[in-house]
């Protein structure tokens, strides 16, 4: 092996390392005390688009712990809410609790993507909206 090709394998290998890192899965740390209200969101992940498409909760002036049951049917796919740091892999016939906490209102978008290599929402992705007052 040349000194080219020793610089070339390794930008590759350094490529490889960060790409795990940025479109790994991620889900921000839920901790949230016992008395907490909390909520559970059912979801089907099905042809790139999550159903249902519209998600609404009122966190009552207080932070809610929200617990989404994310099913992936016939193929892996990736649930992503990319304003509050969600992105994770969810396996074909498989169920997968998401628990996220959320401390502040507004719109969220969120989706459930086929592309699991990136694992960010396409132009092409069906994306939901989660409102949270």
């Amino acid at each position: 092996m040349n000194l080219r090709d020793a610089w070339f394998l390794a930008g590759v290998l350094v490529l490889a390392a960060g790409c795990g890192r940025l479109f790994g899965d991620r889900v921000p740390l839920a901790t949230a005390p016992d008395d907490i209200r909390r909520v559970t969101f059912e979801i089907v992940a099905r042809e790139s688009r999550c159903e249902p498409s519209v998600l609404a909760v009122d966190r009552q002036g207080r932070a809610i712990l929200i617990m989404f049951q994310v099913t992936s049917v016939g193929r892996q796919h990736v649930f992503l809410i990319p304003d509050l740091g969600v992105r994770k892999r969810i396996p074909p016939g498989v169920q997968v609790p998401i628990p996220v906490l959320a401390e502040r209102s507004g719109i969220f978008q969120y989706g459930c993507t086929g592309s699991t290599f990136f694992g960010t929402l396409g132009p092409l992705d069906s994306k939901g909206k989660l409102a949270i007052k």
